[in-house]
């Protein structure tokens, strides 16, 4: 299903700001965001970057569209917590 504004109840969000985050995007850009998978939560980290994404295409007048098809194919990943210090890298 598209997400818009009328059914956002239907999709599964981390907390009320990544819902309001993805409310902003389908209200003010023209991304369309497709969502099939009930067991996929959308916490604000994806949120952000979809929001970042989709005012980032507006502005270059560029089509943007996100398929959240299940956990494993998320388009956007938080990166490491931690990161390999370089010291451990170059022993």
């Amino acid at each position: 299903m598209m997400i818009t504004k009328n059914n956002l109840n239907c999709v599964t969000f981390e907390n009320e700001d990544a819902r309001l985050l993805i409310l902003d995007v389908v209200s003010h850009t023209s991304a369309c965001l497709y969502y099939y998978d009930t067991d996929i939560e959308i916490t604000v980290f994806i949120a952000m970057k979809i929001r970042e994404r989709a005012y980032r295409a507006d502005e270059r007048d560029d089509f943007y569209t996100v398929s959240l098809l299940d956990a494993g194919h998320m388009p956007v990943r938080k990166p490491a917590r931690t990161r390999p210090s370089l010291t451990r890298l170059m022993a």
